[in-house]
């Protein structure tokens, strides 16, 4: 590991440094590009540094001076004698009340080592490519700022040694997001998406901090040192307000009038939290629409860091899931259920990021089943393979939209591979890459070939072993991965192949109003892009073809039980990693027959007919209806959900409009107006008015006055 002044340099440097886009007007856009470029790019490069000397054996032993606290022998993972060795740099007490501890701290383990060189390594990627993608917007030094502040958040995310502060990183990134996909505020469309991701992704952060007050209320800590070694031992735990303990693994707690078994209560709350950051079923709406922000943050955010944040805290969580059965089978279907939905969906898309973002759905769902039958390794590998091809895949995507004058419908495409040989060549690595195109018992293949595969024999493994919907999810996975063979293909075919379509429509000029560019003029020659938007993509194409081989036997095969490090617990009974190993052959050749078939399909469909696509398209079938239309998500959402929060709200303002304010104060305050209104009209001024009131009054008193006395008589 690196020394302890380069590890609070790599987290809290981008943090220091997006600030100074607040002082850009004295300091000007180009100091605040170049800082906070430079600052994520040295990070970045440190990182990467870190995560392969690590790997190579000779960065396993934490060293470093100053705030540093090893973590060894009193976190052995007593039912695999795997040693948790962790290194915790304490930043500064944060809150101490009574039990509730929680210091700002940076924990580097084998899991916060790969994010960071995740974050860092994609986004100092994403800022060097921004020059050249945003060299025409004039706010470019708040978009710096933003991503810089986005790279601070996530890294808190992945380095927090308490629940607290992953929940601060939590929020954190998904306030930068709100800022990056709404960058273009001055239009409807990128403002609705900011505001769709946001209250989106707080239905899941709802469950999330419910999860985290029922792990302050069973083990009464929220760091995750007590927390995850009382559940690898078994400890007895005393709940808050209960004075008996119970071994942790059997202990049940009231939960809506039910008696709940706490890990499994625990489990589903923080997956809830996982599913809206990551954009699972159910919370997924939320990831299209924020394609409407500039490309760049679509490869840093909804590709590589932030919609990994979900998988990221399930596999650091390990060992809740492994004694669940529930909430475990939950993460699978849910996985399984959106690497299917979200592949279909892709299928009939032809806004080209739009097409890119469902793969990351459909990837994500891949991630999290393989985390729901306990490959939590298998799932960090494809994780980490997936940030290379995906933000590849992007960043090329953008390239396109730059070269074409943002234009983003492949139907207005085509015979782009002539014009943009570079960009042709990156989106075609990072295809084959996604597809995981590879040869069986063999190193011969691109990056995703080797993670995908190793979830799907893993996910058969355990179906063997009969975890919950591991079936499913393996057949789910099989047929996903044709589908993903068939669109990605389908992709670079409608786009770089055929002849060039010369027809542009009001929505391009819409699309190009839109994203704040200046006018290029929509009959100009598609052309390549500067050297600043190249660099990035060659470096993502060689860790989407070697990032594979060359971490495949630290992150899941015979050397993964050193490289993790206690990181990633599994539970004595779990093999399915191993297991893995002695699968049918036909489990092993599976992916890559469907794979071919769906480069097949593609290619008779979209390059040598290319017109039977635009028919299946035009002839609107019912199938296709579904799919264009992303299964009607939108439609049935904004029919119950949001008219029903409008009806309920708008009855709500009604009746404490016309009730409690009727009677209450507004009722009382009219009482009291109308009577000073009437008392008013006998201030006249007249002097017999007042005379005739006082003689009056005097009656008045005088008769009661008499009738008392002689009452009294």
């Amino acid at each position: 590991m690196l020394p302890d002044f380069l590890l609070i340099y790599i987290v809290l440097a981008p943090g220091i440094v997006a600030l100074t886009g607040l002082v850009h007007k004295w300091i000007g856009d180009k100091v605040v590009m170049s800082l906070t470029t430079a600052v994520v790019l040295s990070a970045g490069a440190l990182s990467l540094f870190q995560l392969f000397a690590y790997a190579a054996g000779i960065g396993g032993a934490a060293h470093g001076g100053g705030g540093g606290e090893e973590h060894h022998a009193s976190l052995i993972a007593m039912t695999t004698g795997v040693e948790l060795k962790q290194h915790i740099i304490t930043l500064m007490p944060w809150i101490n009340i009574g039990e509730f501890q929680a210091n700002w701290a940076i924990r580097v383990d084998t899991l916060s080592i790969v994010m960071m060189a995740v974050i860092t390594g994609v986004s100092g990627l994403v800022h060097l490519y921004s020059w050249g993608y945003m060299s025409e917007d004039p706010h470019k030094a708040r978009f710096f700022s933003y991503l810089s502040l986005f790279t601070f958040m996530m890294l808190m995310l992945v380095t927090a040694d308490n629940f607290i502060q992953l929940f601060f990183g939590w929020e954190g990134v998904g306030l930068a997001s709100y800022l990056l996909i709404g960058f273009w505020y001055q239009n409807k469309a990128p403002n609705d998406a900011a505001i769709k991701a946001f209250v989106t992704n707080r239905v899941g952060d709802f469950g999330l901090a419910l999860g985290i007050m029922a792990v302050f209320y069973v083990f009464r800590s929220v760091e995750f040192g007590p927390v995850l070694d009382a559940v690898r031992h078994n400890t007895m735990v005393v709940p808050v307000g209960i004075h008996e303990a119970t071994p942790v693994r059997e202990l049940a707690i009231p939960f809506l009038y039910w008696n709940v078994n706490a890990l499994e209560l625990i489990g589903v709350l923080l997956f809830i939290g996982a599913m809206g950051k990551s954009a699972q079923f159910f919370l997924h709406v939320w990831l299209p629409d924020a394609m409407e922000g500039p490309t760049p943050v679509s490869a840093l955010i909804h590709a590589a860091t932030m919609v990994t944040a979900g998988v990221y805290l399930v596999c650091l969580l390990s060992p809740i899931y492994e004694y669940t059965i529930y909430a475990a089978g939950m993460v699978t279907i849910v996985g399984a259920v959106t690497a299917l939905y979200a592949a279909t969906v892709g299928m009939a898309q032809n806004d080209i990021k739009r097409v890119i973002a469902y793969s990351t759905c459909s990837q994500l769902g891949y991630m999290f089943f393989a985390a729901g039958v306990g490959a939590y390794e298998a799932a960090m590998f494809h994780l980490f393979t997936h940030a290379f091809f995906k933000a590849l895949l992007f960043l090329g995507a953008g390239s396109v939209i730059h070269g074409m004058h943002h234009e983003q419908d492949m139907r207005k495409m085509g015979g782009l591979a002539k014009f943009m040989p570079w960009t042709y060549a990156a989106m075609l690595i990072g295809t084959i890459a996604i597809i995981g195109l590879g040869i069986p018992h063999s190193k011969i293949g691109f990056a995703g070939f080797f993670s995908k595969d190793a979830i799907l024999e893993s996910a058969f493994a355990g179906a063997t072993a009969q975890v919950m919907f591991g079936q499913v999810a393996f057949w789910f996975g099989i047929v996903a991965a044709f589908l993903t063979s068939f669109y990605s293909w389908r992709l670079i075919y409608m786009t770089f192949h055929g002849p060039r379509q010369e027809t542009h429509d009001d929505h391009h000029d819409e699309a190009h109003d839109a994203h704040g560019h200046d006018d290029h003029g929509h009959d100009h020659t598609p052309h390549e892009s500067p050297w600043v938007m190249l660099v990035p993509l060659a470096l993502l194409s060689l860790g989407a073809i070697f990032a594979g081989v060359y971490f495949y036997n630290a992150f899941v095969d015979h050397n993964n039980e050193a490289f993790w490090a206690g990181a990633i617990y599994r539970a004595a009974e779990n093999h399915v990693l191993h297991d893995r190993h002695d699968v049918p052959e036909w489990v092993i050749y599976a992916p890559l027959v469907v794979t071919i078939a769906g480069f097949l399909i593609a290619t008779m469909t979209y390059f040598f007919n290319r017109g039977i696509g635009k028919k299946i398209a035009d002839s609107g079938g019912p199938l296709h209806a579904l799919f264009s239309n992303k299964w009607y998500f939108d439609e049935i959402y904004n029919a119950t959900l949001v008219r029903g929060a409008a009806l309920l709200g708008n009855l709500f303002w009604k009746a404490d409009k016309k009730i409690i304010d009727g009677v209450g104060p507004d009722g009382v305050s009219a009482v009291t107006r109308g009577m000073a209104g009437r008392l008013s009209k006998m201030h006249t001024g007249y002097l017999y008015h007042y005379a005739f009131v006082i003689i009056g009054a005097a009656l008045v008193f005088g008769a009661i006055l008499w009738w008392r006395a002689g009452g009294a008589n």
